[in-house]
């Protein structure tokens, strides 16, 4: 006779109807967009924005979907001549919603100012939560977020760098004394919280020649230092080397972040072409 005091050996009725909810919100839940860090140096965050409005812009007319989280007081807003009203720290205390703080730059190009909320990251574990968890609901719907970040808030990239890390992470190589230990200090910076495959380097007001010194000598040191693989993406007043950075960095994306180097890792470098 069955024994109807006992079970069937196996998961308890109430854990079936757990799990098809929760392959229902994956199903339905929007695919997560690419995430692209771009590092700027302490100094440097509002220097000139409008490589940064073009960078954007050049996504959008390649028909991505695109948010740029401007967490760097960059002033990306401006260089558009649009009028930023609010940071998501606004949207946070409740001075206004959160569909608000988002700037509409063209149809497939929103921006959203996130400085003030950045800095209150800094206040602890649930700051940090909050400031991921605002900045992904907003980036819903998005193909890429364009993560706009001081270097001293590296601890940021772990939130959305997923489980295989970043394939790529844009750093601003600007002109100046100290540009070699700038661009290593971010690299290195960066490489403490996430894992990534390429640093695609952007040379601002320096000409073709010192760029390309430049490049060499970090290039060398990252390797041999950090194990870091770089890659030379040009000059940001160069528009066709924009767009070039641009298609490379969407290919490797819908790519699933394939790695494109050798398996000997810092010993590579690359130039976008």
């Amino acid at each position: 006779m069955l024994d109807r005091a006992r079970r069937p050996v196996g998961r308890s009725p109430r854990a079936i109807p757990q799990d098809q909810a929760a392959g229902l919100r994956r199903l339905f839940a929007p695919p997560e967009p690419h995430w692209l860090p771009i590092l700027l140096a302490p100094g440097r965050e509002a220097a000139d924005p409008r490589w940064l409005a073009q960078f954007a812009g050049a996504w959008a007319e390649q028909g991505a979907r695109t948010l740029v989280v401007d967490a760097a007081r960059a002033q990306v807003g401006a260089a558009f001549g649009l009028r930023v009203r609010y940071d998501l720290a606004h949207a946070f205390n409740g001075d206004c919603r959160p569909a608000e703080v988002c700037v509409q730059a063209s149809e497939n190009l929103r921006i959203l100012p996130a400085a003030r909320a950045l800095d209150q990251n800094r206040r602890g574990p649930e700051a940090a939560h909050r400031f991921e968890a605002g900045v992904r609901a907003l980036a819903a719907g998005a193909d890429c977020a364009l993560l706009l970040l001081p270097t001293t808030h590296r601890a940021v990239l772990a939130g959305f760098s997923g489980a295989k890390g970043y394939s790529d992470v844009i750093v601003l190589a600007a002109a100046g004394p100290d540009a070699d230990s700038r661009v290593l200090e971010a690299i290195g910076a960066a490489l403490s919280a996430a894992d990534i495959d390429t640093f695609r380097l952007l040379f601002q007001g320096m000409d073709s020649a010192c760029a390309g010194s430049l490049y060499s000598r970090v290039a060398a040191t990252a390797a041999r230092g950090l194990g870091a693989r770089l890659s030379d993406a040009g000059n940001v007043d160069d528009s066709s080397a924009i767009r070039r950075l641009v298609r490379v960095v969407r290919c490797r994306s819908t790519r699933g972040g394939e790695r494109a180097r050798s398996d000997k890792r810092g010993t590579a470098v690359e130039t976008v072409s």
